[in-house]
C-alpha cells in the first residue's frame, strides 16, 4: 500500500502527458518487477501503443489495436484484468482468464486504465525479473492498482492539455486578428516577431523578407530596430539558407544532428551558431504557390526548446504571417492605391470649380478615359535569361578509321553539304586496291590460258576469283571515297581550332569536327507562369544584344516548353524562338534581351491586371 501510494503520489506530480506516459510505464515496470511490457492509450475507439519495452517493442509501437479485439483491446472492453498463461506478449492474442478464478501463474498480465467510466487505455507486463519469470496474484493487485492511479494522471494530464492547447489557439486567434488589421509591411512585421513569444519560448526571434535568394532581417524581438551588426547579418544568411530549401528546419540539437538537414545546418553555419550561443533553432519559410516571401527565425540557447505541440503552432502562425505578408505586398501594388483616400477632398474642390471649367476638365477625363481604354497596342512579356544556339546541329564523324592528315576549313569557316571537310591518309587503302587489281589481271590471264587448253574447271575457278577481286576493289574504292570526310549538312564549322587534328588518329564513327547553321539561330528564355498564357507560336520576338546595343534584331516564337523550371522561388517555362542572322552578326552562346510581342492590351488593361489576377484567385480561394 505505501509502495502504491508514493508511485501515486509521484504521477500527481506532472500534468505534461508526454512526460508522464514514460513514468507511469517504467514506474509500473519497476513495481510489478516486468522485463518488458507495452502502454496503449485509447483514440477514440482504438488503442495505439505509445511505450513498449521486450523483443517485440519496435513492431508494437505506433500499432493500434480496435478496443474489443486482441489481447489488449479485449482486456479495455471488458474492464478488468486479464491473466493468460504462458504466452507470448502478443497485443492481438484474444485468450482470457477470468480474474475471479483461482491463483494461477503466469508470464504476461494485462490491465485497463479507467476512471469515472471513461477508458484512458491498457497496460501489458511481460516475464517477471528473478524465479521462473512468472506472476502471481500480488503482482496482479500492484498492477490493477498502479493502472487505476496512471489513469486518474493521465485522464488529467489530457484534460490539462487540451486545456491548454485551446488557450494556444486563442493566443493564436488573437495573434491573427492582430497581424491582419492592418497592412502597414514593417508593422506586421513587428507584431509577428514580438506577438510570438506569447505562445512560444526562444532567446531570439526574428523574421526576414526573401529577395532574389538573399534574406534581409526586417524584424527582431523585442527591438524597435534591427541593428546592423556582424550577428545580425549571419542570422539572415542562416535565414536564406533555410529559404532556399522551401521546407521546416527544426534543429533540435546542434551537437546532436538528427537527419541530412540538421546535419547540412550545423556543418554549414556551426562555427557562427556557437558563436551566437545558439544550441537548437527553428527555422519556417514564409511561401505560398507565388513563392517564397520570408523566412521566421526562432534560436535559443537550449536544446529541444520547442515540444511538438509548440512545432505545430509554429507552423500554423507561420501560415497566417505568409497571407498577411502576401495581403500586403499585393495591396501595396494596386495601382493608385495612395490616391482612393483622397477622393472625397478632391470631389469638394470639384464643386467649388466654375461651371466651364468643369465641362471642359470632363471633356479631358473622358478624352484621358477613351486613351487608356481605347487605344491598344502589344503586350511585352521579358524573357528570362535569353541564350543563342545553332539550329542543325551535325557532327562529322569518318566512315572508315585513319589517320587525319589534312583539315580542309577552319573554326566558323561556311561549308556546303557535301564539300570536303577533313582528308585521311589512303596510303594503305590505294596499295591495297592496286594489289587487288593486279591479281585480277592475273586470275584473268590465267583463266584465257585455261580456256585456250581446255580446261573448264580452271577457266571456272580463275573468272571466279576475278570476279569476287573485281569486288574487293570497288569495295577498296567506296573505302578511298570515304576517306575524304564531307559535310553531311550546310552550316558552320562550330569546333575551335580543327586544324589541330592534324596528325591524330580517329577509329570509325569518331566525332571530328561539329557543325551547324547560323544563318538562322534559336533562341531560347524564359517565361513567368503568370505570362504564358498570352504567348503563343508564331508571336514577334523583339532583342537586343550586349556587343550591339544599337540594333533591334526580330524572330518568331516557334514552340513552348511542357517542363517547367523553378528559379528563385518562381515558376517558369522555356520559349524558344528563331532569330534570322543573315549578317552573322548574332553567335550561339550570346546573352540578349528578349521580349515578346503579345496581343494588344490598353493601358487601362495594364493598369489592372495584376490585381483583377489577385482578386479572381481569392474568390476562388472564399468559394472553395
Amino acid at each position: 500500500m505505501r509502495l502504491l501510494r508514493s508511485i501515486t503520489e509521484e504521477f500527481s506530480t506532472s500534468l505534461d502527458f508526454d512526460e508522464l506516459l514514460p513514468k507511469v510505464f517504467n514506474a509500473v515496470l519497476d513495481a510489478v518487477g516486468a522485463r518488458g511490457g507495452s502502454l496503449w492509450i485509447a483514440e477514440g475507439d482504438v488503442l495505439r501503443c505509445r511505450l513498449a519495452l521486450g523483443a517485440a517493442s519496435q513492431k508494437l509501437l505506433g500499432t493500434t489495436v480496435s478496443i474489443g479485439e486482441g489481447f489488449v483491446g479485449d482486456v479495455a472492453r471488458k474492464q478488468r484484468t486479464t491473466i493468460v498463461s504462458n504466452v507470448l506478449a502478443d497485443p492481438r492474442f484474444r485468450m482470457e482468464t477470468d480474474r475471479s478464478s483461482t491463483m494461477i501463474t503466469t508470464n504476461l498480465m494485462a490491465s485497463p486504465m479507467i476512471t469515472h467510466g471513461i477508458t484512458v487505455g491498457s497496460i501489458q507486463v511481460t516475464n517477471k525479473v528473478g524465479g521462473l519469470g512468472i506472476f502471481d496474484d500480488r503482482d496482479r493487485e500492484v498492477l490493477e492498482g498502479l493502472a487505476a492511479s496512471a489513469a486518474a494522471a493521465l485522464r488529467n494530464a489530457q484534460l490539462h492539455t487540451a486545456e491548454k492547447r485551446a488557450r494556444d489557439l486563442a493566443i493564436l486567434l488573437e495573434i491573427s486578428r492582430e497581424i491582419t488589421s492592418t497592412l502597414d509591411l514593417d508593422r506586421i512585421l513587428q507584431l509577428v516577431v514580438n506577438l510570438a513569444a506569447r505562445p512560444l519560448t526562444f532567446d531570439r526571434g526574428a523574421i526576414g523578407l526573401v529577395r532574389a535568394g538573399r534574406c534581409t532581417i526586417r524584424a527582431v524581438a523585442g527591438q524597435e530596430q534591427v541593428p546592423d551588426t556582424d550577428d545580425v547579418r549571419r542570422l539572415a544568411a542562416r535565414g536564406a539558407w533555410a529559404a532556399d530549401r522551401g521546407v521546416r528546419v527544426h534543429l533540435a540539437d546542434r551537437e546532436a544532428p538528427r537527419d541530412e538537414v540538421e546535419r547540412a545546418l550545423a556543418t554549414a553555419f556551426g562555427e557562427d551558431l556557437v558563436t551566437a550561443g545558439v544550441r537548437s533553432a527553428l527555422y519556417l519559410p514564409l511561401r505560398d504557390e507565388e513563392g517564397t516571401l520570408g523566412v521566421l527565425l526562432f534560436e535559443s540557447q537550449t536544446p529541444d526548446f520547442v515540444t511538438p505541440t509548440q512545432l505545430e503552432l509554429a507552423e500554423i502562425l507561420a501560415n497566417q504571417t505568409t497571407v498577411a505578408l502576401r495581403n500586403a505586398e499585393l495591396y501595396h501594388q494596386v495601382p493608385l492605391i495612395e490616391a482612393l483616400g483622397t477622393i472625397g477632398r478632391t470631389r469638394r474642390r470639384l464643386l467649388e470649380v466654375p461651371r466651364r471649367r468643369r465641362q471642359a476638365m470632363a471633356v479631358a477625363a473622358v478624352a484621358a478615359l477613351a486613351a487608356v481604354t481605347l487605344i491598344r497596342w502589344p503586350f511585352r512579356v521579358a524573357g528570362a535569361a535569353p541564350t543563342f544556339r545553332a539550329v542543325a546541329y551535325a557532327d562529322v564523324r569518318p566512315l572508315v578509321p585513319g589517320l587525319v592528315e589534312q583539315v580542309l576549313v577552319r573554326e566558323g569557316q561556311t561549308v556546303g553539304q557535301g564539300t570536303p571537310v577533313i582528308r585521311l591518309r589512303d596510303a594503305d587503302w590505294r596499295a591495297e586496291r592496286e594489289a587487288a587489281v593486279a591479281a585480277a589481271s592475273a586470275a584473268d590471264r590465267a583463266a584465257a590460258v585455261a580456256a585456250s587448253q581446255g580446261n573448264a574447271a580452271g577457266e571456272r575457278m580463275q573468272r571466279a576469283r576475278r570476279a569476287a577481286l573485281e569486288r574487293q576493289v570497288s569495295l577498296l574504292d567506296e573505302q578511298l571515297a570515304a576517306t575524304v570526310v564531307r559535310a553531311p549538312v550546310t552550316g558552320a564549322v562550330l569546333t575551335p581550332r580543327p586544324e589541330e587534328l592534324v596528325g591524330a588518329w580517329r577509329d570509325e564513327g569518331d566525332v571530328l569536327v561539329t557543325m551547324g547553321r547560323t544563318d538562322t539561330l534559336e533562341l531560347e528564355f524564359r517565361v513567368p507562369q503568370r505570362d504564358l498564357p498570352r504567348v503563343r507560336v508564331g508571336q514577334r520576338v523583339r532583342l537586343r544584344v550586349d556587343a550591339l546595343p544599337q540594333r533591334t534584331f526580330e524572330g518568331t516564337v516557334t514552340q513552348l516548353g511542357e517542363l517547367p523550371a523553378l528559379h528563385d522561388g518562381a515558376v517558369s517555362f522555356p520559349v524558344r524562338a528563331l532569330v534570322p542572322n543573315p549578317e552573322d552578326r548574332l553567335r550561339p552562346g550570346m546573352m540578349a534581351h528578349a521580349r515578346v510581342l503579345t496581343d494588344p492590351m490598353s493601358v487601362l488593361g495594364r493598369v489592372i491586371r495584376a490585381p483583377l489576377r489577385w482578386l479572381r484567385l481569392a474568390w476562388w480561394r472564399l468559394r472553395w
